[in-house]
């Protein structure tokens, strides 16, 4: 009989547990891990970024998102570092090319590329910001 309620037990706690109600992802930008980034990461995923990440980010090689591509950044950011991150490190196929397992940085920690996708996106807000800035200048 212990046995029996044991089992219930632990079969009950797995299923209240399966069950629960995940939070909804926080967006990347609103997130702690990017608030707190420090210089030094910030050069980390700059290392990575010039290694693998630009020449497809840069020029849309393998039909890759530019980094002005405000409306899919910002969407993107919304799914939250965890999704993100697993794109870049499972690889994704997206409407008009495929993002590779790990960006073509086979050598680089889970902390790299978690660090790398973190530039790519103070990146991309810093580009689009630019050029809203420009386009601002250019209608005086």
């Amino acid at each position: 009989m212990d046995k029996v309620f044991r089992y219930v037990s632990i079969f009950i706690f797995v299923f209240i547990v399966g069950c629960e109600k995940k939070s909804p992802a926080v967006n990347i930008y609103d997130s702690k891990e990017y608030k707190s980034l420090t210089r030094k990461e910030l050069n980390v995923g700059e290392s990575i970024w010039a290694t693998a990440c630009f020449r497809c980010h840069m020029y849309g090689t393998n039909g890759a998102v530019l980094l002005d591509e405000k409306a899919y950044w910002d969407s993107a950011a919304s799914k939250g570092i965890d999704e993100l991150y697993k794109s870049v490190w499972e690889g994704k196929k997206g409407e008009n090319g495929e993002m590779p397992a790990k960006g073509f940085c086979n050598l680089c920690s889970e902390d790299e590329i978690r660090k790398s996708v973190l530039y790519l996106f103070d990146l991309a807000k810093k580009v689009q910001a630019a050029n809203e800035e420009q386009s601002l200048n250019n209608e005086e």
